[in-house]
């Protein structure tokens, strides 16, 4: 079963199980095909996470996000090249500024992740596993509906040069659902991946065009940035829910750990005794004090030795999970919480990919161009991130970390494993875009499937809530009562109109019972035109 952000990027993966490849084959191809079919959210010039965990039980997390650049840079160079451009994006009911241009561009990570995903986990030749992503570049994509809103409200970003335009903008309007999305530069650098892996990445001539065209236009990657970018194997975060083991994403990425504590203090509640408006009260309560502990003490911990141990050891969460504003009572965001409601809101320029295979391997991996720079690199059709212009990626300012060090992240690629009441085994890999929405997007779907045994589309589907310093946002479609119980109770609540990409963007894959006697089941978030396929 796979699933993915497009019905192209799903296709892809599906394509390559029924060849003989595995999970972590059919990932790949699925991230390659997105850099094509999803070109605003990901692509070779942006970072991620693959979370993979094989039949036995072993699991490794393979770190691929980007780096701050300025390798080799002397200090004044990198202060004459730190200015970037200030983006308006128009949301529905607000506009919020990002920041792009080529100063924006922190370190690409994509081409050695999935060329380390690949050899350490991957069967068929890696020329195989991206023939379908380079076929779809070349022929196109076509734009799902979902798409229009995401291209009209980055337009600015999408038409910055001419380079965006070619793709985006070929007939001299933007692409439109219905119609396709081609990049034939990007074709030719797949085959190039495929055929000689990373290097020409790192080291040769698709690192030397960026660099050059970087170092032109004012940006900060260097040929050391590229060069010295190394893929980092983390052991994941480890929790447990309802006789689940739940893996995921550790620090110094954020939303895998804040995840862990919000299933946590969850777990110690009984949900199945609370009726239908208790159960979501519970749930938005366990989002509030994950919210206020984020702000009052995990981001300026979490650096410290030990603290993840700490932050999620049953004796802290014991301690939140008895705190009555972790029991149902209304959070009051101070001024640290106000502050923190201006961070974390980008449109979600980030998809997701899971697969479960017929052996019982899973992948789960989560990639992201953040809002994008609106950089294309001449002739090779590789978008580049803006993570250097994004405030929740940089929370102690713009350009302070040193050329090197690698950016934090909410992007939470997870698993869960375990056994139903009916004794038969459970797997689950899941995860969402969604920039800080993402964690509670998550959390929700797994609560629907563990909790509400729900089918992977109802679950993924579910109305959802979020909450960000202290506003509790409902997704059109909450019963009525549990918004009137929210309001009562003193919260802020705001309501939305509509069904919105604003509260994340789900790919689930589940496999139950063993060998033939397996039960697969799947979704892609409709919210952003996600699909799933069984093979």
């Amino acid at each position: 079963m796979v699933a993915g952000g497009h019905p192209a990027t799903a296709r892809a993966g599906a394509e390559l199980l029924r060849v003989g490849g595995n999970a972590a084959d059919a990932a790949v191809g699925m991230v390659a095909a997105a850099a094509c079919a999803e070109a605003c959210l990901t692509g070779l010039g942006g970072g991620g996470f693959a979370l993979v965990r094989e039949p036995g039980g072993h699991a490794e997390i393979l770190d691929f996000f980007v780096t701050a650049p300025g390798l080799g840079r002397t200090p004044e160079d990198l202060a004459s090249r730190a200015h970037i451009e200030p983006y308006v994006v128009p949301f529905r009911s607000t506009t919020q500024t990002f920041y792009v241009g080529p100063a924006s561009c922190a370190v690409p990570g994509i081409p050695l992740g999935l060329t380390t995903l690949h050899a350490r986990h991957g069967r068929l030749s890696l020329e195989r596993v991206l023939a379908p992503a380079v076929r779809l570049a070349r022929a196109g994509a076509l734009v799902v509906p979902q798409q229009d809103y995401l291209h009209d409200i980055l337009e600015g970003i999408l038409t910055r040069e001419e380079g965006m335009r070619r793709i985006f903008t070929p007939d001299g309007y933007l692409v439109r659902s219905g119609e396709v999305l081609r990049s034939p530069d990007l074709a030719v650098a797949l085959e190039r991946l495929g055929a000689e892996g990373a290097e020409p990445f790192t080291h040769g001539v698709y690192a030397q065009r960026m660099a050059e065209y970087l170092d032109r236009h004012g940006g900060l990657i260097t040929l050391e940035d590229l060069a010295a970018y190394e893929v980092i194997i983390r052991e994941p975060v480890v929790a447990s829910y309802r006789g689940h083991e739940i893996l995921t994403n550790p620090l110094p990425s954020s939303g895998g750990t804040l995840i862990a504590f919000s299933l946590g203090l969850l777990d110690r509640a009984d949900l199945a005794a609370l009726d239908e408006v208790g159960r979501a009260v519970a749930v938005i309560s366990a989002l509030e004090a994950t919210d206020e502990v984020r702000v009052s003490d995990f981001d300026a911990q979490r650096g410290m030795p030990g603290f993840a141990a700490a932050f999620l050891s049953p004796a802290n969460l014991d301690r939140h999970a008895a705190d009555p504003r972790g029991a149902g009572g209304p959070v009051r965001g101070g001024a640290a919480a106000k502050e923190r409601s201006l961070l974390g809101g980008e449109p979600g320029n980030t998809t997701h990919v899971c697969a479960i295979d017929a052996d019982g391997m899973s992948v789960s991996l989560t990639t992201s161009c953040g809002a994008g720079s609106g950089v294309i690199v001449d002739g090779t059709g590789i978008y580049l991130n803006n993570m250097m212009g994004e405030e929740d990626l940089n929370p102690g300012g713009f350009f302070t970390l040193p050329p090197g060090e690698r950016l934090t992240s909410m992007m939470a690629p997870t698993i869960a494993w375990g056994r139903k009441a009916t004794g038969e085994e459970r797997l689950v890999a899941l995860g969402s875009a969604g920039s800080a929405r993402l964690r509670s997007a998550i959390v929700q779907v797994l609560v629907n499937v563990l909790d509400g045994q729900m089918e992977a589309a109802a679950a993924v589907d579910v109305p959802r809530a979020h909450v960000d310093a202290g506003t509790v946002h409902l997704e059109a479609g909450t019963p009525a009562d549990v918004e009137t119980t929210l309001r009562l109770s003193g919260r802020t609540v705001q309501a939305w109109s509509a069904r919105d990409l604003y509260f994340g963007g789900v790919q689930m894959v589940s496999r139950e019972g063993r060998e033939a006697a397996s039960r697969f089941d799947g979704a892609g978030d409709p919210r952003r035109g996600g699909a799933a396929l069984l093979v």
